[in-house]
Formats: C-alpha cells, sequence, structure tokens
C-alpha cells in the first residue's frame, strides 16, 4: 500500500481522506454483514420452531413425525420458544 502511496505522487490529506473513506466503507459492510447473520438466524429459529411445532401436532393426530418430511436445519441458536424469555 505504502508504495502505491509513494507512487501515486499524492500529498498526505488526500491519502488520509482515502484511507478514512476505505475504514467507513469496511465498516458499513461488517454492520450489513452483521446483520444479515442475526436475520438469518432468527429465521433459521422460526423455521425450526415451525417445524417442531408441526412435528408435535402430527402426533396428537397419531401420524408420525417422518411423515413430514421437514427436517429441522443445524444452528446455534436455542430451542426457547422465541419471544417467551423476558430480559
Amino acid at each position: 500500500m505504502r508504495e502505491l502511496v509513494q507512487r501515486s505522487g499524492l500529498d498526505q490529506g488526500t491519502v488520509n481522506g482515502i484511507k478514512t473513506k476505505i475504514e467507513e466503507a469496511v465498516e458499513a459492510k461488517n454492520l450489513i454483514l452483521s446483520n444479515l447473520k442475526y436475520s438469518l438466524a432468527h429465521s433459521v429459529k422460526a423455521y425450526n420452531d415451525a417445524v417442531r411445532v408441526y412435528e408435535a401436532e402430527l402426533v396428537q393426530f397419531g401420524i408420525p413425525s417422518e411423515e413430514l418430511g421437514i427436517e429441522p436445519l443445524i444452528t446455534n441458536t436455542s430451542t426457547m420458544p422465541a419471544g417467551l424469555v423476558a430480559a
């Protein structure tokens, strides 16, 4: 990076401005990634909760849960009911 800056002939103020803009862009992208990871975990949790509810309902009607043909996704979220835990 230093070699690129030296060859460009840009003054230090311009280089610092470019560096700041790059850091801000990376920070914004990291925030987007963090939000997407949260959304994915939330969606997987909701899906797995729905699968568990359907399986429980099928058992109540005497239908084996295997007939549903849907498997929960592997995740690091809990199996606690969503929205029922008070902070």
